[in-house]
């Protein structure tokens, strides 16, 4: 019996990898195929260029030229390449391989070492932490004898340091020591105690080791053991008639009057491409793509262990590669499309993450239009409906949820909700009433005894092709201007919209004393029924600045985060707002860079890239679990429509409510 189970388990083997070899790209956007990534694995091993211990911390889709995808048609052969980053004997090489005409197009070494850092680098970087002669000796002057109780965390190391460790491939690792295995906020942090490995050479470095104790703590908690809230009556969603949406090939999604395609990628976690709207009859771009272009995220900690905390979490660590599984009727509705994604592995092949995209409507309860007729006593009411595509990676302690939101009127909206738990501190004090909490806490908050949680930053940029009917755009800047009427006029000053075209490269400011203002990228080349030039506003929402001075090493490798928007002249390699190797990296890579040479932008191919900004302020009621908080701007249509282009569209019950 068992040797039939183990020839069954062998053939369904055998036939999921059969199944995966042949799979076969229907889109030239579409990410590589298993077969694909065991293809340039090949090419590359045939010309000695990868061995058996060669890593790949990037595996993508090296994108055809933006007019060959504009012009393609379904059933056209796809001219496919592998963009390739491997780490081999401590070197980095950046290669572009032809996959359909099977050859290396590409192949160069990278200075210093800015590849994204991978699992077994964690792993590793652990390991050598623990195996320093003088550790055992540190932990027990701190009390800790078991070493199961103490456990070590892997953090990029973040901005290059002094000397030759710019050339080295670093790794930060902070400890704790741990009560309860299912929350690491019950880990209490080893005091004064981080190292610095290098993971090329097989050393730890460097330790710092200052404060020898472990403060006092509290009883565990167990965070899957909340208890509930008063007992609500439950609530049934359901989509009785079916859904609206369809996903066919890998992944196109058709919606209402939305298409668009879907890629997975390990560093921007999600790209959505050719994003169109169904104008009565006409497919009408809005946007070539979009996705995350880099998430900077500053801890305010002046502590010399951890001071170095200001992770690039898309390019140092990868939205993609921390993607986690979705819970349905939990992180998704029941009834929502789920997609189990393939990832690039470290070793040249993928990982399977099961029901890591999902795909839904709702209603939102909101009302999208009504208006009551006081003549026949009789309101007219619509309720928003929209398409949301979501994801969600886990970075460390947050949690990010992720929306791409699509409405019927034309509207995109980008969210993002952090959650999960904070990260902490130990200090002295077990309270704010204590002698040194008010030193302990000047950074961060008191949210349980002898805890602190520091207070942080988030910098989301994302990177927006829009091609509003074409690549031929303009910026315009409409500004809110009082206008001043004759004296005989019965009313004063008025305000007007003065249009203005931004025709650099470069941030785009709001100026000071300015009324407000409307960001929009318009086609001059085109007129709508109505003679407008069609257009689409990028309405902004959560518009921090960072307040790091401009030489502080955590802000001189994210110059992105010093602007809400810039704008740029399409550049099919200027794809990441840090730079594309963030890890250990130069000053004012990315941005700064991509507009250091002023192009002009004027009727050309835009690029805009908007930064949401905003802090997060710890406080005590996240202790244990951190509730969702949400953030989010849109892209709205200004003239590009003649009429509503919800009016006359017929939809069916979406969902019914049962109690």
């Amino acid at each position: 019996m068992r040797v039939l189970l183990l020839v069954i388990l062998s053939l369904i083997v055998a036939a999921a990898q059969i199944g995966a070899q042949e799979l076969k790209p229907r889109h030239p956007l579409d990410a590589l195929t298993p077969g694909e990534i065991e293809l340039a694995v090949e090419l590359l091993q045939d010309d000695g260029l990868v061995d058996e211990k060669t890593a790949y911390p990037i595996m993508e889709l090296s994108e055809p030229l933006k007019e060959d995808v504009l012009a393609w048609t379904p059933g056209t052969p796809l001219r496919r390449a592998a963009h390739v980053v491997l780490r081999r004997g401590g070197r980095t090489y950046e290669a572009v391989v032809d996959l359909s005409l099977r050859k290396i197009r590409k192949h160069e070494e990278i200075p210093g070492v800015p590849a994204a850092i991978m699992r077994h680098e964690w792993n590793l970087a652990q390991q050598l932490t623990k195996r320093v002669p003088r550790w055992p000796a540190a932990m027990r002057q701190r009390g800790l004898s078991n070493e199961e109780t103490i456990i070590c965390k892997s953090l990029p190391t973040g901005y290059r340091e002094r000397g030759d460790q710019s050339m080295r491939r670093l790794i930060k690792v902070p400890c704790f020591a741990q009560i309860n295995k299912l929350h690491t906020l019950h880990a209490r942090s080893i005091r004064g105690k981080t190292a610095t490995v290098d993971t090329d050479a097989g050393s730890t470095m460097d330790i710092i080791d200052k404060d020898r104790h472990v403060p006092p703590l509290p009883a565990p908690e167990d965070y899957h053991a909340i208890e509930p809230g008063p007992t609500m009556k439950p609530e049934l969603v359901a989509s009785p008639n079916g859904t609206s949406i369809k996903v066919t090939g890998s992944y196109q999604v058709d919606w209402q009057n939305w298409s668009f395609h879907l890629r997975a990628d390990r560093r921007a976690g999600l790209i959505a491409s050719l994003v169109k709207f169904n104008d009565r009859g006409r497919q009408r771009l809005i946007a070539y793509q979009f996705s995350i272009a880099e998430m900077f995220v500053p801890y305010m900690d002046r502590k010399e262990t951890l001071a170095f905390r200001g992770y690039l979490d898309a390019g140092e660590l990868g939205l993609g590669y921390l993607i986690s599984p979705l819970s349905a009727g939990e992180d998704c509705p029941q009834q929502a499309v789920y997609v189990h994604l393939l990832m690039p592995s470290d070793r040249g092949g993928m990982f399977h993450v099961p029901r890591s995209l999902c795909i839904f409507e709702r209603t939102t309860r909101d009302t999208a239009w009504r208006h009551y007729d006081a003549s026949s006593q009789r309101a007219t009411a619509r309720q928003e409906i929209e398409l949301v595509v979501r994801y969600i990676p886990t970075i460390g302690n947050y949690d990010y949820v992720i929306d791409y939101v699509f409405q019927n009127r034309g509207i995109i909206k980008f969210r993002i909700g952090t959650t999960g738990f904070d990260s902490t501190r130990s200090v002295d004090a077990a309270d704010t009433a204590a002698s040194t909490s008010e030193k302990a806490s000047q950074f961060g908050a008191f949210i349980a005894p002898y805890t602190v949680a520091p207070h942080l930053d988030h910098f989301v940029s994302f990177r927006l092709d829009l091609d509003i009917d074409g690549t031929n755009n303009v910026f315009m800047r409409d500004r809110v201007e009082p206008r001043g009427l004759a004296p005989e006029r019965q009313r004063g000053d008025l305000w007007i919209l003065q249009g203005e075209t931004v025709d650099t490269e470069g941030p785009v400011n709001i100026n000071p004393g300015s009324h407000g203002q409307v960001w929009r990228i318009a086609n001059p080349g085109l007129k709508t029924g109505l003679k407008h030039d069609p257009s689409y506003q990028i309405e902004p929402a959560h518009q921090v600045p960072s307040l790091l001075p401009r030489d502080d090493p955590l802000r001189l490798r994210a110059g992105f985060a010093a602007h809400s928007l810039w704008l740029t002249a399409y550049n099919r390699d200027e794809r990441w707002s840090a730079g594309s190797v963030p890890n250990l990296s130069a000053p004012e890579q990315g941005l700064p860079s991509f507009v250091a040479d002023a192009q002009n932008i004027a009727n050309t191919d835009i690029v805009a890239w908007y930064t949401l900004g905003f802090r997060h302020i710890n406080r005590p009621g996240n202790s244990l679990n951190l509730p969702t908080r949400w953030h989010e701007f849109q892209l709205r249509p200004v003239n590009f429509f003649d009429r509503d282009p919800w009016a006359g569209l017929t939809t069916e019950p979406l969902e019914s409510n049962a109690h």
